[in-house]
């Protein structure tokens, strides 16, 4: 790297794939679903579950191994407490089912566990801040993206796999093209 180039306002994602029961999961979450109304919120289709707090095993098992992992990540940023787990709700998309671009207010890390992620069902896209004047400037003169001209970045996520993002930073999910359903459960991490 260029000894007169610094680096500023650095911000990352953390991707780790966890061990976890997801036969278990993936049946909690339907049964779930068929109790619970949910919500829309980023949601294009598909269900949202109302936020789930400790009231299944499961998921309270599910949110030590989380929370392990935000309070890791959390370091980056030097903060004087660890995290807690603020809420937590689970996202079933089915065929052609996305989320629109937003972020998460009222918190410092949130995050996204998936379940059950069939081929060709939506990748998690993050946003550069910037990316209406990126994409104005940049359009059709780069001969190749990087972390310095992108005006988005997308992951292809696996089952098991868990990411972290600050929270501010704006995210999407393109559609879910599988015929099969996908299962996400996303989450959000504050000093409490």
């Amino acid at each position: 790297m260029n000894k007169n180039i610094f680096e500023i306002f650095k911000y990352t994602v953390y991707c780790k794939k966890i061990k976890f029961n997801l036969n278990e999961l993936s049946n909690f979450c339907f049964e779930l679903q068929n109790k619970d109304t949910g919500r829309v919120i980023s949601n294009i289709g598909g269900w949202q579950s109302n936020d789930i707090l400790n009231e299944y095993q499961i998921i309270i098992d599910l949110k030590k191994i989380i929370l392990k992992h935000i309070n890791t990540y959390a370091k980056e940023f030097k903060l004087k407490k660890e995290l807690k787990i603020s809420n937590l709700w689970i996202n079933i998309n089915g065929y052609k089912d996305s989320n629109m671009v937003h972020l998460h207010t009222k918190s410092i890390v949130s995050g996204v566990f998936y379940v059950k992620v069939p081929k060709n069902s939506g990748n998690l896209t993050f946003h550069n801040p910037t990316e209406d004047f990126m994409s104005t400037i940049f359009d059709n003169n780069i001969s190749e993206y990087n972390k310095h001209n992108s005006s988005t970045w997308s992951f292809i996520p696996q089952e098991n796999l868990l990411f972290l993002f600050p929270s501010h930073y704006r995210h999407s999910v393109t559609a879910n093209m599988s015929k099969e359903k996908r299962i996400s459960i996303s989450f959000n991490s504050d000093i409490i």
